[in-house]
Order: C-alpha cells, then sequence, then structure tokens
C-alpha cells in the first residue's frame, strides 16, 4: 500500500520561535490592557479625576490621570526587571565557577534595560505626585525652585526619587556584572526600591498602620516575584530558548510561596482599608477588592493544573508551546490585577481613620497605655506582623531541620534547640509584648527593650547555631546548580561575610547602634515611622547577632577570633556600655524629646527622670547577658583545649612522638650551649 506525503511527513507539534516583533506587539497589548483596567477600575473607586469646588486648589485632569497610570507603568517596569533578575540568578541554568551562563546573560541585560525605564518612570512620576499633593500645575511641579523645596520633604515623593536612584543603580549594576552573586545582590536592591512607595502610602494613616504597612509591603514583593518571574519564563517559552522545565520546577517553589504570602497579605490589606465584610459588595473599592481576589485565586487554580500537568508530568510531555499559551493567559489576568491594584493604592478607602483623643496618640497609631505593672509590661499584646511571622518561621524551620536529621539517624544537641526557641520567643516578646507598646512612650521602657533585643536574644540563637544546622538538613543541589544548601555555603563564604564578621566593623556597627544612635536626632526621626521603628528593631537585632557571632558562635565563618581576642572585645563593649550609661546619666536634656515629649501620656510626668531611669537600665541590664558570654567563652575555650590534646595525643600515637622528641632535643642542645658557655 503506498503512503501518503502525510503519513510519511512527521507531525510537528512544535510552534516556531515568536520573533523580535510579535513580542514587543504582545508586551505592548498587555500594558495598553492593564492601562484601560486602571481608567475602569478608578472609575469605579471614585479615584479618577473630578473637579473640585471653588476656591481649591486643581493640579488638572493631566496630573489625576497621570499618577496612576505613571505607577502603573512604573509597576510593570519594576515588574520585569525583577523577574529578569530572577530568572539571572536563579531560575536560568547555572555557568561555572559562579558565573552566569550564556541566557542568565541575556536576562540581565534585559533587566539593566528594563531598570533604566523604571528609573526614568519613577522620576517622571516624582513630578506628577508632587504637583497632585501640592495642588499646582504640572508645569509648576517642574519649578527647580519649587521642586528643590517640597519634594525632599515629602514621603512619597521622597520615596520615588529614592527608588528612581536604586533603579538606576540596579541598570548600571546588572549591566557590567556577570556573577550569579552579583544579579542576587541587585535583585535584593531591586526588591528594596519597589517595597520604598508602600511605606508613604495612605496605609500609614490607618488605626492599624503596623499590619497596613506589612502587608503592603509583602503584598508588593509577593506580587513582583510571582508576576516578574512568570513573565521571565514566558518570554523564555516565546523565543524557545534555555531550560524551560528546570526553571519552571525552580519557579514552582518561588511561586507557591509567592501566592500563599498574596493571598494572606491580600486579607489582611483588605482587613484594614474596610470597615465590615459589606462593603466588599455594597462600595466600589470593596467591589474591586472583590474583583482581584477572583481574578488572584483564578490564577492559583491555573498555577495548580500546570503543575500537574506541565511541571511535575513527565519530560517527554511538557510542551513548550503549550505552557507559552496558557503563560500568557496568565499574564493578561496578572496585568489586570496589578492595575487593579493601583486603582485601589491610587483611591481612598471606605475606612475612616481611628479618632484619638490626642495628637501624641494619633501618632502612635493606638491610645495611651495605662501605668505600667509587671502583669501589663510582661502579658500584654501589640501586633507587630513581621517579627511575629518571621519568629513563627524561623522556629518552625528549625524544628523541621532538626526532625530531618533525627529522621536520617543524625544527632542534634537539644540545647541548641531549647537556645534557638529561646532566642526566638525573646524576640517575639520584645517586639509584640506589651513592652513594645511601653518603648514607644517612655525612654526607660525602651531601653530595656533595646538591651533586651540586642544583647540577650542573639545570644540565644547564635547558640542555636541555624547555619551548622541548614546546612546538615539541606540537600545539596546537582551539578553546577545552585540549591538553597549551595547559596548558604556561597554567603558564608562571601566578602560580605567576611566583611560583616570583621571585628573592627561588628565593634563599628555596635558603637554606631548606641552613640549614633541615641546621641543624635537620629533616634527622634526614626521613632516617628513605623518603617523607621522596624528597621531600628532590625538594626538591633542584626548589631547583636553579629557582635555575639563573632564572640560565642557555633556556625562556621571565615577567620575565627582567638579566645584571648573574644575576651578582649567584650571587655571593650562592656566599657562601651558604660560610658554610653554614664553619658546618659549626666545628661541636662530628656532623650528624644521632640518624639517623647510628645507622645507622653499622664503618668510620666517627668521626661528627664524616665531618662534617667533608661541610662540606670542600660548600666544595669549589661551585665547579665556579659556573664552569660563569659561562661560561654570560658566553657568553648576549655573544649577547645581538650580537643586540641586529644589530637595530639592521637598524633603521637601515629608517629612515635616525633614532634614531642623533637622538642626535647631542641630544648636539650639549648641546655648543652649553655653549659658549654
Amino acid at each position: 500500500m503506498r503512503q501518503t506525503a502525510t503519513e510519511r511527513a512527521p507531525h510537528n507539534t512544535t510552534a516556531p520561535p515568536l520573533g523580535f516583533g510579535a513580542i514587543s506587539l504582545l508586551a505592548v497589548a498587555l500594558v495598553v490592557l492593564a492601562v484601560c483596567a486602571l481608567a475602569v477600575s478608578l472609575v469605579v473607586t471614585g479615584g479618577g479625576y473630578e473637579s473640585p469646588a471653588a476656591g481649591l486648589s486643581d493640579p488638572g485632569p493631566l496630573v489625576a490621570w497621570g499618577v496612576p497610570t505613571l505607577r502603573l507603568l512604573t509597576e510593570i517596569a519594576a515588574l520585569a526587571t525583577i523577574g529578569w533578575l530572577l530568572a539571572a540568578c536563579l531560575l536560568d541554568p547555572s555557568g561555572k565557577d559562579g558565573v552566569i551562563s550564556r541566557v542568565g546573560r541575556s536576562d540581565a541585560v534585559r533587566a539593566s534595560i528594563a531598570a533604566l525605564i523604571w528609573s526614568v518612570l519613577a522620576l517622571a512620576q516624582t513630578f506628577f505626585v508632587l504637583a497632585n499633593i501640592l495642588g499646582i500645575t504640572l508645569s509648576q511641579a517642574f519649578n527647580p525652585a519649587i521642586f528643590a523645596t517640597y519634594a525632599g520633604d515629602i514621603p512619597a515623593t521622597r520615596a520615588l526619587m529614592i527608588m528612581a536612584l536604586l533603579a538606576f543603580i540596579v541598570s548600571f549594576g546588572a549591566f557590567i556584572t556577570s556573577t550569579i552573586g552579583a544579579e542576587a545582590g541587585w535583585l535584593i536592591v531591586a526588591l528594596v526600591a519597589v517595597s520604598l512607595p508602600v511605606l508613604g502610602g495612605h496605609g500609614s494613616g490607618l488605626g492599624d498602620h503596623a499590619l497596613a504597612i506589612t502587608a503592603g509591603t509583602t503584598h508588593i514583593l509577593a506580587a513582583v516575584i510571582w508576576v516578574g518571574g512568570l513573565m521571565a519564563l514566558a518570554l523564555h517559552a516565546a523565543r524557545r530558548d534555555g531550560s524551560l522545565q528546570q526553571s519552571l520546577q525552580r519557579f514552582s517553589a518561588i511561586a507557591l510561596i509567592a501566592i500563599t504570602l498574596l493571598a494572606l497579605s491580600g486579607i489582611a490589606n483588605a482587613y484594614t482599608r474596610l470597615e465590615s465584610l459589606d462593603q466588599l459588595f455594597n462600595t466600589g473599592y470593596g467591589q474591586v477588592v472583590f474583583t482581584k481576589a477572583l481574578l488572584i485565586i483564578s490564577l492559583g487554580i491555573i498555577g495548580w493544573v500546570m503543575r500537574r500537568r506541565l511541571i511535575s508530568g513527565p519530560k517527554k510531555t511538557f510542551g513548550v508551546a503549550l505552557f507559552a499559551r496558557i503563560a500568557g493567559l496568565e499574564l493578561v489576568i496578572m496585568m489586570i490585577a496589578v492595575a487593579l491594584g493601583v486603582s485601589l493604592a491610587s483611591s481612598a478607602s471606605p475606612r475612616l481613620q481611628t479618632p484619638f483623643n490626642s495628637f501624641g496618640e494619633t501618632l502612635l497609631g493606638f491610645a495611651y497605655p495605662p501605668p505600667p505593672t509587671v502583669l501589663t509590661v510582661g502579658l500584654g499584646f501589640r501586633l507587630e506582623p513581621l517579627f511575629l511571622t518571621l519568629g513563627i518561621v524561623g522556629a518552625a524551620l528549625y524544628c523541621i531541620g532538626v526532625a530531618r536529621l533525627r529522621k536520617r539517624g543524625d544527632k542534634w544537641p537539644w540545647g541548641r534547640l531549647i537556645a534557638w526557641l529561646l532566642g526566638i520567643g525573646i524576640m517575639i516578646w520584645c517586639t509584640n509584648g506589651g513592652i513594645a507598646t511601653y518603648s514607644q512612650v517612655s525612654v526607660g521602657l525602651h531601653m530595656f527593650q533595646h538591651m533586651t533585643l540586642t544583647m540577650l536574644a542573639p545570644i540565644m540563637l547564635v547558640l542555636g547555631a541555624p547555619a551548622t544546622l541548614a546546612l546538615r538538613a539541606i540537600k545539596p543541589g546537582k551539578g553546577f546548580d545552585r540549591g538553597p544548601r549551595e547559596w548558604l555555603l556561597w554567603l558564608l563564604q562571601s566578602w560580605v561575610t567576611r566583611i560583616a564578621t570583621n571585628p573592627f566593623f561588628v565593634f563599628f556597627i555596635y558603637v554606631i547602634g548606641l552613640y549614633g544612635l541615641y546621641m543624635t536626632p537620629l533616634f527622634g526621626w526614626l521613632m516617628g515611622s513605623h518603617a523607621g521603628h522596624v528597621v531600628m528593631q532590625l538594626h538591633f537585632l542584626a548589631a547583636g547577632y553579629l557582635f555575639y557571632w563573632i564572640l560565642i558562635g557555633i556556625d562556621p565563618r571565615p577567620k575565627p577570633l582567638p579566645y584571648w581576642a573574644r575576651l578582649l572585645i567584650l571587655m571593650l563593649a562592656l566599657s562601651v556600655h558604660g560610658f554610653f550609661a554614664v553619658a546618659m546619666l549626666m545628661s541636662s536634656t530628656p532623650l528624644a524629646i521632640k518624639w517623647y515629649g510628645v507622645v507622653q501620656p499622664d503618668w510620666i510626668v517627668d521626661p528627664l527622670r524616665d531618662t534617667l531611669v533608661g541610662a540606670q537600665v542600660a548600666w544595669g541590664l549589661s551585665e547579665i547577658p556579659t556573664t552569660i558570654v563569659l561562661i560561654v567563652i570560658a566553657v568553648q575555650w576549655s573544649r577547645s583545649d581538650e580537643r586540641e590534646a586529644r589530637r595530639s595525643d592521637r598524633k603521637a600515637e601515629r608517629d612515635g612522638g616525633v614532634e614531642l622528641a623533637r622538642y626535647n632535643e631542641r630544648f636539650a642542645r639549648l641546655a648543652e650551649r649553655d653549659e658549654q658557655g
């Protein structure tokens, strides 16, 4: 029987790759779709332009519509930048010796171009936001005198200027570097930059501003990682370059974490901006929130189906063209969701600000606490989502690591587990307990929180040896690819850790945390915002961890110090604390009076006396951690000597004591020389 041409020719199920023109056209279509969705949602939420009443300043419709539009375009550029940086350092195939592959280099160049566009858009958005806030025309906002006078003092414009600068740095850095570690560094800088405008948003004016800011920051970070990563993979699928299935398997775990954080932070955002569940349906703002939630749920379902059928299935059933079509559908939904998110951020929420009885309580975001007692300070609670989440996740991961070791038949000291959990508990108490509330209105109780968070919690965390546990519990990666274990090893051996564990650097950071913070206006300025307060607490924890890591740390570090040097550094640190406490005791003015003088409850009658109490706390409380560290150093020193003695004995048994014989022979020659002389 004669075969037909159709039967003889193999059926080609692989679609040809898309060219630059087709990909560019699709990208423009996605942006136009997002802008249209933004316009519609702004009309629904009431965030569009409305003519002001007579006598009020009017920046004009160009500014009113330009602000959210530029914000959307800026976020899209940020998405592209972060997505391609994520692909370059994590998703693309790795090169040898820590150098990115050819595909990774292409993604790094794309990220550089996107970051440059991001920087320009952020700078342009600065002028529009300035005009909108001041109620002036766009041409007036470009006036150098007006810009120089107001742009640096308004949180929103200041955040945009810093974002533009960081995006430009990322653009330059991604273009000139070609190592995986460098691209990871630029990724971190980009993530910091994209989160800055959230800190200046109107979520900070709500009664639950701590939850609003934390949820908003988490939401934007999860969104840019998820959407940006999928955007990079969709481009690779369209171009048919790279090992797509392997990249998808890596991205799958990242996407699962991102969508979980996106959902949880979205619920928290809705809670902080809606008074009741009814507003989810009977207000335009709530309807947009509900629509966005449905879109995210649909994206989660599509991602779950894609994971089951494409990623987790056998390699021969993986279809690049099918993934490209599914990814294109996801990107369409994602762009609409991003546009809805921008419209929500640009519109006033139905929830009214919580009224308080005084200006100080308005700054705090909560009513003044009652006079402190052991119960209110020790057992009180005020949610700080960031540290509570970090603590719970840190404790859970540590316990999982211990369980994995024991399941494998390996041992892990119970003392380290207890120390780690104690450190986590102290950190959570310092940031979420009653002391966290009172520390914002009392210098004395702030010093108690500071000393505990800087000196006690890090000791326990360092003794838990988390890096050692992770290196033993995490499976190594395959080939040249970097898994979590390889990234941890790289970090421990990198120049960053060498600098961070340098005793001079650690001591400098430790001193800056005292004198540079409390002896300058920086302390009062940081206390004036929730973001500044969180940064200050992170500094306390990080400075303390680095300090005690070089003194009593079990985890590997580039250059461990001899024990005599550790004792010397500990004594110097104790002296620094002593001089700091004496300086506070001799002060004739209250500490950070521009903050604590405003948020002063009735039970603090003398701010100067409150400052002196803080100095006494700084003087007395430092002795307890110092004593603990002295004991730990003595025990570690003794055990080190015992191990060295056992090594010497084993060596002597192997070589018959040659080293000892040579040592004795040398002294015998010296003695003989003395007798002859």
